[in-house]
């Protein structure tokens, strides 16, 4: 998916929730929890979507898909290979008939005579007594044993060492074996990086920025491309169109002041464009010497605390007070021109 598919889920407000959380540290990762009817939910993301589980489990895969997160194995669920239902029980069955009704039995060793046997044959009245010589049996390890236990059905009488292990659906009735049982994956999730800077770049940055440009009637793209005279798209943080108008902006944030690159590499993309207005935003700054290069390129530099700030900067350059309330098709006489 590209990062223009991206863009457009992040358009979607159940997405800007949950994305958020991510960004202000209320969320690390997601870790998914068993669920017998869905295999698996993923509590955190509920709230983002109406409380719906099953709205949650889509909105996880999605934004996998969409590159937005990234994913780590967490365990494996065993599931019916039938209707893939994970509501499925482990039984232990009869060897010779296959019936479910099977009971384990302790084997006891009376030290003195030799006698093994079910401890059932030993119980009297709460107590141990020797089903062959009647001598009572008190302390374990001196008068008994334990010698282990066998497992014997009460449907046909037989005894094994080892009942058979078999899976029944309790959704479907299917009963299976492990050579025929299906597993699914359950993965914890955390935002990629990549994901996490586009995402605040457009919706915690660039967003407040462009609403000024639509409210002053622009029609915007974020990111927005252009077809240079080169052949080449061009691609800009905001692209603002209105009749034969067009605006290009990049915006460059870090936390310290911003050298002359992005300039160099806006002008090459102007040059190729030849926008009607271009604006570079820098949050916080400029260094001295891309200040003196933007000049020279004739570029409508901001530089602001804060995207709002960016944002009222952008608004007061324009100087067009009235334009968000003109629908007409006339063009203006004031724009800058590079």
């Amino acid at each position: 998916m590209t990062s223009k598919d991206r863009l457009s889920l992040y358009q979607d407000p159940n997405v800007q929730i949950l994305l958020s959380k991510f960004v202000k540290g209320e969320i690390i990762e997601l870790v998914p929890i068993f669920d017998l009817y869905m295999t698996v939910r993923y509590p955190d993301v509920e709230p983002s979507v109406d409380g719906d589980p099953r709205d949650a489990k889509e909105l996880v895969e999605k934004l996998w898909e969409a590159g937005v997160f990234k994913r780590k194995f967490h365990e494996k669920a065993l599931v019916c290979p039938s209707c893939i239902s994970a509501n499925v029980s482990n039984d232990y069955v009869c060897p010779n008939c296959n019936s479910i009704d099977i009971e384990r039995k302790t084997l006891l060793e009376h030290v003195a005579c030799g006698t093994v046997d079910s401890i059932d044959s030993f119980l009297v009245e709460g107590g141990l007594i020797c089903p062959k010589c009647n001598k009572e049996l008190v302390e374990p390890g001196v008068d008994y044993h334990k010698l282990g236990a066998w497992f014997q059905c009460d449907q046909c009488g037989k005894r094994s060492d080892m009942p058979n292990p078999v899976h029944r659906c309790r959704n479907c009735g299917h009963a299976f074996t492990i050579k025929d049982t299906g597993f699914i994956n359950l993965y914890t999730y955390r935002l990629s990086l990549d994901a996490e800077d586009e995402f605040k770049r457009v919706f915690l940055v660039i967003k407040p920025i462009a609403r000024v440009l639509e409210d002053l009637g622009f029609r915007t793209d974020l990111p927005g491309q252009i077809a240079g005279r080169s052949g080449s798209l061009q691609r800009f943080d905001i692209t603002g169109s209105k009749g034969s108008e067009t605006i290009v902006l990049d915006l460059i944030f870090s936390d310290k002041p911003i050298d002359e690159v992005p300039v160099a590499s806006l002008y090459a993309k102007i040059f190729d464009v030849s926008p009607t207005q271009a604006f570079l935003v820098s949050i916080p700054g400029l260094t001295a010497k891309a200040k003196r290069l933007a000049t020279l390129y004739r570029m409508t530099i901001i530089e602001a605390n804060s995207p709002e700030d960016a944002a009222d900067q952008l608004k007061e350059r324009f100087g067009w007070e009235g334009l968000a309330e003109d629908n007409t098709e006339e063009e203006t006489s004031t724009d800058l021109t590079l």
